[in-house]
């Protein structure tokens, strides 16, 4: 069985027509610090920890997925920076990026941003809709050994967890 644990980053900062900062730059508010760590440490709590976490290279979701790692004890060797987390992608896409991992990784976490997040949640299941507020976290299972063989709407929602859950 293959795990895929779709995150969105923790709560950021607000883009303004006052700001010096592009979105990209965006940072985690304090709360997303906090936020980050109280998911993180929900899925400690239940033994969960991904063998390999892929993050957006935007700061927001770099940031977050230091939490993550720090709090769940995810070497720096197991964390992967993918731009086309930040660009935009499709689920055909998604699916022929995971083909590429070793399937002794039967966890893979990824962060990223809405709306793809989201989306990816709907398409790997088969859900209708999914509310994904900041740090909101996913798991989802598929029933096959290989990450080459994940398909859309064949996953399986294991958990949903946010930080307004854990509060």
């Amino acid at each position: 069985m293959k795990t895929l644990i779709l995150a969105r980053h923790a709560k950021t900062e607000q883009i303004g027509f006052m700001s010096s900062k592009s979105d990209f730059e965006r940072e985690l508010l304090p709360r997303g610090y906090s936020d980050s760590i109280l998911v993180a440490e929900s899925m400690k709590s239940k033994r969960i920890k991904p063998n390999l976490l892929i993050t957006s290279k935007a700061c927001r979701a770099e940031q977050t997925t230091e939490r993550f790692a720090n709090n769940l004890g995810i070497e720096p060797s197991n964390i992967v920076h993918e731009q086309f987390l930040y660009d935009g992608y499709t689920t055909s896409q998604l699916i022929d990026y995971l083909a590429q991992y070793d399937d002794h990784h039967e966890t893979i976490m990824i962060i990223g941003h809405n709306p793809e997040i989201a989306m990816m949640a709907i398409n790997f299941t088969d859900s209708d809709y999914l509310h994904f507020p900041t740090t909101g976290t996913i798991s989802i299972s598929f029933n096959t050994d290989k990450w080459s063989e994940i398909n859309a709407r064949e996953g399986k929602i294991e958990w949903f967890v946010s930080p307004k859950m854990l509060k």
